[in-house]
């Protein structure tokens, strides 16, 4: 079963995969056409060193076995990175705070009594009711700071969250693995979102990705833990089922994990169930008893969050208004996928009685416009490489993520650099430099699919995550990267395993080969 459950998610994995590194390969390309000369030169000089770093990878590797074998000298490198990291993104906050548009500035106005958005919008999209309440009590607690102390003070919330989800990331796979392929999964992460301009976006995918961090360290000790039910066990179960409520409220999608999660469950008890009556009442019991822990702290913080959502105290929420499931679909299989206003507007307009049929007739519509199976394929692809090809996490297709007005006074020429790097015309850009990133993009993707290999039920559940997260973003709403932040967290875990195994396989060859050196 769990061999089975592996290969069924593989299929899934290495095609949808290898689609994102096709068009991740080519955006390489496209990038390197706009850098300037001397980015041009240190990106070549970056890919030599990268090659060189695989030809000589035994000598790098003994090496790099000597820093970890040294506890002093790992725990230098690694608060060394971490307090580069720091640095670097105070100096980020302070170069590119500023005003933008759409949801993050619909939810600052609103809670500064400025509203730029009827109470509609609030229930039309009441997943943002969360980070509303959140925000809206960060604002009261400072005391009602002015603008831009307030924005100020939720990108450095921003680069908590980011910055601890890392960390959680780290101890999440060195539970699973070791402590250099945990150092990897957080250098990457470093590399891929904690150095990018989101940091000073308050919005809730900064939230979603300490949350699923959370998630995914929570299960890690889970999985690591012996198998006896405990009081630790209990705590453990109580504070996945609270995360796991949280999750669902700021990113309905996220509930991909949790149905990832039941699947394997699945997987791990089918198998061991045996047909005597004892086993059957045991089994009875213990799933009760696990069910309850889970089901009654996720109810309960599920309800409690809803209640604050409903009774906010500054928008009035109009209950059965909610944008559905069919309204996303219906979007998702339009043309790019991306969010479409036309649509959009006209079921808005609508009654909520008549919305069901207006969304069916044009999900109908969308998938009669494919001419052929061949047709569809040809969308699947290329609205998998806008979902996941590039490594800007952008709002729109294209350089562009947000709109941005850097506000805040400039100290030294570091931070006016970081401004010139990721804005341009009020927007943020990345003017070149996303290029190094998206290298490394390709390399965790790469990972990714060198995990098929991995079959233990850990990493499982984040296969069927990432699977779960691909195939969501191709049928529902999609079209660009900032929708994958969501799953990024899974996606770094699992490059770490794919690097985990290719080393492995390569040790164990260089053994084969010595080994047959002596008897020669």
């Amino acid at each position: 079963m769990k061999k089975i459950s592996n290969n069924i998610v593989n299929v899934f994995l290495i095609t949808l995969c290898t689609i994102t590194l096709i068009g991740s390969i080519t955006q390489l390309s496209i990038l390197q056409d706009i850098l300037s000369i001397k980015l041009n030169i240190l990106y070549t000089l970056l890919v030599v060193l990268c090659v060189c770093g695989y030809i000589f990878r035994r000598r790098i590797k003994s090496g790099i076995k000597w820093i970890f074998h040294h506890s002093y000298c790992y725990l230098t490198v690694f608060l060394l990175v971490v307090c580069v990291l720091v640095i670097y993104q105070l100096n980020l906050i302070q170069a590119l705070t500023g005003s933008m548009d759409l949801d993050p500035a619909f939810i600052y106005n609103l809670i500064l009594h400025k509203p730029t958005v009827g109470s509609f919008y609030f229930s039309w999209y009441p997943n943002l009711l969360f980070l509303l309440n959140v925000e809206n009590g960060i604002y009261n607690l400072l005391g009602k700071p002015s603008l831009y102390v307030f924005l100020t003070s939720l990108s450095y919330i921003n680069m908590f969250l980011i910055d601890s989800g890392l960390i959680l990331l780290y101890f999440a796979v060195k539970k699973q693995s070791n402590k250099k392929y945990a150092f990897l999964t957080f250098l990457i992460g470093v590399v891929l979102y904690g150095i990018t301009p989101y940091i000073v976006i308050p919005y809730s995918d900064n939230w979603a990705f300490w949350v699923c961090s959370l998630y995914l360290f929570l299960l890690s000790t889970i999985f690591s833990s012996n198998h006896k039910f405990n009081s630790n066990k209990v705590v453990l179960l109580v504070c996945l089922g609270v995360v796991s409520a949280i999750l669902f409220q700021i990113k309905p999608s996220t509930a991909i994990a949790l149905i990832a999660t039941i699947i394997i469950c699945l997987v791990i008890i089918i198998p061991r169930l045996k047909f005597s009556e004892y086993d059957i009442n045991r089994f009875i019991k213990k799933t009760v008893k696990v069910t309850l822990v889970l089901i009654i702290p996720f109810c309960l913080t599920y309800g409690i969050c809803n209640y604050f959502a409903n009774n906010n105290g500054l928008v009035k929420i109009e209950k059965g208004q909610a944008a559905s499931p069919l309204h996303f679909m219906a979007m998702g299989l339009h043309g790019d996928g991306q969010y479409w206003e036309e649509f959009n507007n006209k079921d808005q307009a609508l009654s909520p009685a008549k919305r069901k049929e207006y969304e069916l007739k044009t999900i109908k519509k969308d998938i009669t416009d494919f001419d052929s199976v061949a047709d569809f394929s040809n969308f699947v692809i290329n609205k998998q490489q806008h979902n996941s090809s590039l490594a800007s996490w952008q709002r729109n297709t294209g350089p562009v993520s947000w709109t941005l007005s850097p506000k805040l006074k400039l100290h030294n020429k570091f931070q006016k650099k970081l401004r010139y790097i990721f804005t341009e015309q009020n927007f943020f850009q990345w003017n070149g430099y996303l290029i190094f990133s998206q290298l490394v993009w390709v390399i965790s993707i790469i990972g990714m699919i060198l995990s098929y290999s991995s079959k233990n039920y850990y990493v499982q559940i984040i296969k069927y995550t990432v699977v779960g997260g691909f195939l969501f973003l191709i049928l529902f709403e999609g079209g660009v990267s900032r929708y994958m932040i969501q799953y990024l967290p899974f996606m770094l875990v699992l490059s770490s395993y794919g690097f985990f195994n290719i080393i492995n396989k390569s040790t164990q060859m260089k053994n084969i080969e010595s080994k047959g050196e002596k008897d020669d």
